[in-house]
């Protein structure tokens, strides 16, 4: 209880700050109620612990219930009786004497404050809000501090006995303000229009009201049992005002003033950023934003909108009504999304589910990142780290439009009680699809690599047929050039793969595909540069035998580029049909390597034979011998690779 109204009291506060105290005139009446409850039984307290000073040895009177009743949890307060003795005639010492005194001052203080906020509203009431603060201070100020813990018989009495001869007391402040706050509940009459707390409306404020709380029940079964939106509305002046209880942060507050056509939002947040997401939340409306103040710990955003009709209005008021579940929760769910994400990426994404009505408080409520942790756990194979963000994983892109799937199966799960296995279980298979978008990202990236080495190799198998057909190799410095250009294009491909490689089960499969593709790429650009070095008057037998390694990595190449292709299309429901043409691609390419050793065996056999005649031919033939051998070996090898990841994460195989 009493937790309950520090809470409100900072909450007043702030609607002070921004001139909305009229908003919380019911809940003040209520309060200042509670408080008179409590002071009597302080009063009450005093009056006995003095009287069984004055008179001990008999039973000790119990006002366990009256505390109780009153509303008071202070256990303590229970032998405070018991415990009391006279220390003179005039000087009693009562246990928490001190603390006693200014709950009773504090309490005062609490029935005197809807008055003086009342006092704002009807004129009639300002002279005697004045007169009620200046006695009340006048008996403060005449107050002893009762130190430790003792006090005076006339003390006690001042403060308990209602006056006869023209003295004040504080029993009789409290006994004139509690009339004071009957008759302002008798006139604070508080209805409820279709969920809002209302009072002192007229019959056109109804209709605002009604339009505003049409927004409100539209979005609010997103909020699920998140406390926030209670709304208040009032006639204050010459304006409507209406005010939304944004959840439990008491800088969390929204108030509309409704004058005419003109609606003035007054807004305020210790976060500046959510402050922000509002105001982009309400663009399409054109409201026109002041100045951000700063209030105690928080920040003031006021906006105006104009209508252009009564209908214009209300449709405004029911736009701004929807709004407000989306700010509930939004900083906790913005860090959780941000552990994914970029920070800005985790705003665009709560800007997307408020613009589709699917909010983030079921995302919160059924786990947040744990909901991505148990389905990257369930649904890769490899080790993903704690705490790993999806961007890395699954790309900028797909890891935004995955999370945009994880807001709506929670929310839709959440919204029809379903299990939380099932909501599990449809969040892992979300994430399987964009694990496999990924997997086909690297591989259409390798596939474009291979490619690039297929040209390669068709470029060197040219260049050796040149010899022998008994020609020079042609403008080998341009395509010295040109295999150098090839190699850039080549690694930058390899580096966009690098990075996603960790998005995909068994990557290491596939780290081990860029090391082979690299290694390829270096080989093919050192053949290029040895065909600089071919010596005129190679044997023709020799040149016969290079250009059939040629054809051979040739082949490799072109085969391996179909295996990438094959592997790009397949996916974790592919027949096994589909699965052997695949693997049956494969093998193709696993036998070049064999009829490749016999080639290469054959051209080394030739030139032990006498096929080379001086030292550079048998240099620049060996040197190509080994660069044709060792690039369709990494073709081969890649391929290989390529078999093994799918058959890791193909069910089918």
């Amino acid at each position: 209880m009493q937790e309950h109204v520090k809470a409100m009291v900072t909450k007043a506060g702030i609607l002070e700050q921004i001139g909305e105290r009229s908003l919380l005139l019911p809940e003040l009446i209520n309060q200042g109620l509670a408080a008179n409850d409590r002071l009597k039984f302080y009063l009450t307290l005093l009056q006995t612990a003095y009287a069984y000073a004055g008179s001990p040895g008999g039973p000790v009177p119990d006002l366990r219930n009256d505390r109780e009743a009153a509303g008071i949890s202070d256990e303590t307060l229970d032998t405070v009786v018991g415990n009391s003795r006279m220390l003179s005639p005039t000087v009693v010492h009562i246990p928490g004497a001190a603390a006693i005194l200014n709950h009773i001052f504090a309490d005062v203080r609490q029935m005197l404050e809807p008055v003086a906020t009342a006092a704002t509203m009807h004129g009639e009431l300002a002279e005697r809000a004045a007169i009620y603060a200046r006695r009340l201070n006048e008996q403060i100020a005449r107050a002893p501090t009762a130190t430790d813990d003792q006090i005076t018989s006339s003390v006690i009495e001042t403060l308990t006995r209602l006056t006869s001869n023209g003295h004040d007391t504080i029993n009789q402040i409290v006994m004139d303000l509690h009339w004071e706050l009957n008759r302002l509940q008798a006139t604070v009459c508080i209805e409820l229009l279709d969920g809002a707390h209302v009072y002192g409306l007229r019959d056109v404020d109804r209709k605002l009201v009604r339009a505003f709380m049409r927004g409100v029940h539209e979005t609010a079964p997103l909020k699920f049992d998140h406390p926030g939106l209670e709304t208040t509305a009032t006639r204050d002046g010459d304006h409507l005002a209406i005010q939304n209880d944004l959840g439990l942060s008491d800088a969390h507050v929204v108030v509309l003033h409704v004058r005419d056509l003109k609606a003035t939002i007054i807004y305020t947040d210790a976060y500046r950023s959510r402050a922000r997401f509002i105001r982009e939340l309400l663009e399409p409306h054109h409201i026109v934003w002041n100045e951000t103040t700063n209030g105690h710990g928080f920040q003031i955003c006021t906006g105006s909108y104009e209508a252009m009709d009564q209908d214009a209005l209300e449709n405004f008021l029911t736009a701004v009504g929807s709004r407000l579940v989306f700010l509930i929760d939004w900083n906790r769910a913005r860090k959780r999304l941000s552990r994914f994400v970029r920070k800005s990426d985790a705003i665009e994404l709560l800007k997307w589910a408020a613009a589709n009505n699917i909010g983030h408080e079921a995302f919160l409520k059924t786990g947040d990142i744990k909901l991505i942790h148990t389905a990257l756990a369930r649904a890769t194979s490899t080790h993903v780290q704690y705490g790993a963000r999806l961007d890395e994983i699954l790309g900028r892109d797909g890891a935004k439009c995955f999370l945009m799937s994880v807001l709506q199966i929670a929310s839709t799960g959440l919204s029809r009680r379903s299990s939380p296995r099932l909501i599990d279980d449809e969040i892992e298979a979300e994430l399987l699809m964009y694990l496999q978008r990924s997997d086909r990202t690297l591989l259409g990236a390798m596939t474009e690599h291979a490619l690039v080495l297929a040209g390669m190799v068709e470029r060197v198998h040219k260049m050796i047929g040149q010899l022998r057909a008994h020609q020079a190799p042609a403008d080998t410095m341009r395509t010295a050039t040109l295999m150098r250009n090839w190699k850039s294009d080549a690694d930058m491909i390899l580096e966009r793969a690098r990075r996603t490689i960790d998005s995909v089960a068994d990557g290491w499969h596939l780290r081990r595909l860029l090391s082979e593709g690299d290694r390829a790429v270096k080989v093919l650009d050192e053949a290029a540069f040895t065909l600089t070095l071919v010596p005129e008057g190679i044997d023709p037998s020799v040149a016969a035998l290079l250009d059939q390694l040629a054809d051979l990595a040739s082949r490799a190449a072109r085969e391996y580029v179909r295996c990438l292709e094959d592997a790009r299309d397949l996916s974790r429901t592919t027949g096994r049909a589909e699965l052997e043409r695949f693997l049956v691609a494969v093998d193709r390419l696993a036998m070049i390597e064999n009829s490749c050793d016999d080639a290469e065996r054959a051209v080394r056999e030739r030139m032990f034979h006498g096929g080379a005649t001086d030292f550079r031919q048998v240099y620049v033939v060996s040197e190509l011998t080994r660069q044709l051998d060792r690039a369709t070996d990494s073709l081969v090898h890649s391929g290989l690779l390529v078999r093994d990841y799918v058959l890791s994460v193909s069910p089918g195989a």
